[in-house]
């Protein structure tokens, strides 16, 4: 096989869509294995390597994510193109710890400690908060939680090089995590995407007027910074609900300079890891 990585990728997207997703997952977990092999358990994200096996891995997770554009799309969808284009194309296995790689294409979420304080989401959760903030080119995003950054990488294909993805977040490991597996995504490095390593309850004054705002982490109510910094059309999608009950996710609007809210269905995250407390009384 060559190693230009223009016919490398030509010719690895012919033969994975060829073969049966069975195969294409077998061929993941043997190149995850030699990543395994090379890693520490509970490490953040796979030893960064530029060489012809990082070809290899990148395009062969591509080709089992084929079935999970399709299985997303038929499950939950439809969905823009762009949106499906973006599942597709963002390597998930770059933000996913070592032992997860093998799974990179689950439509499932993965846990990014040992803790079960941070998870990178189901793919699909991603696109349905997308799709509620009508995210389109040239939009600026304000994405609260960056985890493992895998959100932003995707908001980031979708809003293209000339809009901007604005990502907080609290956990400084998961901020250098975040900004190294970020630095393998071209539109990344185009300076699309800034994570800065902050409270996402105190976020607001760094905003900068963005009118669609996502929430990767559930709060027990909207806090109403958060809603009074939506400017007219602003839209804000968060999971809701109080603590060891059942979450929705709530899309807010302002509309007229009044905010209204609607349900959009039971979801599940993680919680606000923030020191400030209850959140609701924020």
């Amino acid at each position: 096989m060559s190693a230009n990585p223009i016919h490398f990728t030509v010719e690895f997207r012919r033969k994975m869509a060829k073969l049966p997703q069975a195969q294409r997952l077998e061929w993941l977990s043997s190149l995850a294995s030699e990543i395994g092999a090379t890693a520490t358990r509970g490490s953040p994200c796979p030893p960064p390597r530029d060489d012809v096996f990082s070809q290899q891995l990148h395009e062969v997770a591509r080709g089992c994510r084929l079935h999970l554009v399709e299985s997303v799309d038929k499950q939950f969808g439809p969905f823009d193109r762009r949106l499906l284009e973006a599942l597709l194309e963002v390597g998930r296995e770059r933000f996913v710890r070592p032992e997860d790689v093998v799974r990179s294409a689950d439509d499932a979420p993965l846990g990014l400690d040992d803790r079960g304080f941070a998870t990178v989401s189901a793919p699909h959760a991603y696109l349905l908060s997308y799709r509620l903030l009508r995210l389109a080119p040239g939009d600026t995003l304000v994405e609260l939680g960056t985890g493992s950054g895998y959100g932003a990488a995707l908001a980031a294909h979708v809003v293209g090089p000339e809009g901007r993805v604005l990502s907080f977040e609290i956990d400084a490991a998961l901020v250098a995590w975040a900004r190294a597996a970020l630095d393998t995504e071209p539109i990344a490095r185009a300076g699309t995407i800034r994570v800065t390593e902050r409270d996402a309850m105190d976020s607001t004054g760094e905003w900068e007027g963005a009118a669609k705002v996502t929430v990767t982490f559930a709060v027990e109510a909207l806090p109403p910074d958060w809603l009074r910094a939506l400017p007219e059309g602003g839209m804000l999608v968060a999971p809701v609900g109080p603590r060891d009950q059942e979450q929705r996710l709530v899309l807010a609007t302002r509309r007229r300079g009044r905010v209204v809210e609607s349900d959009h269905g039971a979801v599940r995250y993680v919680r606000n890891r923030s020191g400030g407390g209850d959140n609701s009384r924020r």
